[in-house]
């Protein structure tokens, strides 16, 4: 009895027919994302190994995810005579998500990789090439990986710095949509779904998605772009540690201030002045008057306008 084929998601070209691509893409009420509904008998589609029940991970290169269906009707239709499709089968889909792994085209290639044996950045795989030591991978036999802000630094190519910018309505923040394999960002060591902190030393958390463009367009050739990946994220938000630059190789924060834990402190996020000395002491009165002085300042910051729009994104 033959082995059962590994899971891997499947990169679909389709060369557009006299009768178009031949297959139907619709979204469904209460689950993410765009899937495939029907290919048709004997179409280009089906040539290419596209099947019904397919979700739609990238259209030419770039992860539509998040994206609307108008948008990734689109970004189809961008490219005229022929397109791209990253896609998973179910399956697939539901083994990407329980190990917490982003599907790429290198995956379609390569296949997942294995359980208990992370895949080593190589020089000339571009999608991680840019990573030059082992400090993102967690060794099995080893502790678990420290959890670091990264700093990435950006030379702007002929075709920009090649990765795609994006806010979305459900949560405060810039982050790295896409990233394109090859590019400027994916050198820099930039992965997706990275949180954007810094921008050329100045925190951009509270500005708006216009606000952080400009900042990084200030500089007409390069970037130096502070991201934290998901986990490092929320590492710090429950520390309630603002990530800088010093954090990429000094000291980190330590898990406990002042006596107390993240989770006794109702959880609001902010800098504590005394834990970067590393000093922890009990709090004088001139130490809660600076602390009531940062909540107070905390709660008149305005409010980022997430009522025009339910998505916004830039390429660079």
């Amino acid at each position: 009895m033959a082995a059962p084929e590994p899971l891997r998601p499947r990169l679909c070209c389709l060369v557009r027919g006299e009768q178009g691509y031949g297959f139907h893409l619709h979204g469904e009420k209460g689950r993410r994302g765009q899937f495939i509904r029907r290919v048709e008998p004997g179409s280009p589609a089906e040539a290419a190994a596209l099947r019904a029940g397919d979700r739609l991970v990238e259209v030419n290169g770039v992860n539509v995810e998040g994206e609307t269906h108008h948008q990734v009707v689109q970004r189809i239709k961008a490219v005229e005579g022929q397109t791209r499709l990253l896609v998973v089968d179910k399956e697939t889909d539901e083994e990407l998500r329980r190990r917490q792994l982003t599907c790429t085209e290198e995956m379609a290639q390569r296949g997942l990789p294995p359980a208990h044996d992370p895949w080593e950045p190589k020089p000339n795989w571009a999608h991680g090439g840019s990573l030059s030591s082992d400090a993102g991978q967690k060794d099995v036999t080893g502790p678990p990986r420290e959890l670091r802000p990264r700093l990435c630094h950006l030379q702007k190519g002929p075709q920009g710095y090649g990765f795609n910018l994006h806010s979305d309505k459900s949560r405060p923040g810039q982050y790295i949509r896409s990233v394109d394999p090859g590019s400027p960002a994916a050198h820099s060591g930039l992965r997706a779904q990275d949180r954007l902190i810094e921008v050329n030393g100045q925190n951009v958390e509270g500005l708006r998605h216009a606000e952080v463009v400009a900042s990084i367009k200030a500089r007409e050739h390069e970037a130096r772009l502070l991201v934290v990946d998901p986990e490092t994220d929320e590492h710090f938000k429950q520390l309630r540690v603002t990530p800088t630059e010093e954090h990429v190789e000094g000291l980190l924060p330590s898990p406990v201030t002042n006596g107390t834990s993240p989770a006794q402190d109702g959880g609001t996020w902010k800098r504590d002045p005394f834990q970067e000395s590393g000093l922890h002491l009990s709090p004088t009165a001139a130490e809660a008057k600076e602390k009531a002085r940062a909540t107070r300042v905390n709660k008149r910051a305005p409010q980022m306008d997430w009522n025009r729009k339910r998505e916004i994104f830039s390429n660079f």
